[in-house]
């Protein structure tokens, strides 16, 4: 029951933190980690997010064409892509 009481009291705690913005620098930074061990920045995962996620046309040829599109272009501002050095910049603006 301890226990509990404790999870919930650290749950209260940590709510309260997330909603104030006390948490909005370690959280972006968490962000950024996660990213660079996928080989990713934010605007190279922003574009294959938003290009890939949204389908057009309900046919499934065009959806592995738009996938692929969305992939490729989101992959040129990735890490190892020809646009590595802009996409890295314009990351750290977001």
């Amino acid at each position: 029951m301890f226990y509990l009481i404790l999870f919930l009291a650290l749950q209260i705690v940590l709510f309260g933190a997330w909603v104030s913005g006390t948490l909005d620098p370690y959280q972006k930074k968490f962000q950024e980690i996660l990213l660079e061990m996928i080989g990713e920045n934010k605007v190279s995962y922003g574009l294959k997010k938003s290009l890939t996620g949204k389908k057009l046309i309900e046919d499934e040829n065009f959806s592995k064409i738009q996938d692929a599109v969305g992939n490729q272009i989101g992959g040129v501002f990735g890490k190892g892509g020809l646009g590595d050095g802009l996409g890295t910049m314009l990351s750290k603006g977001l």
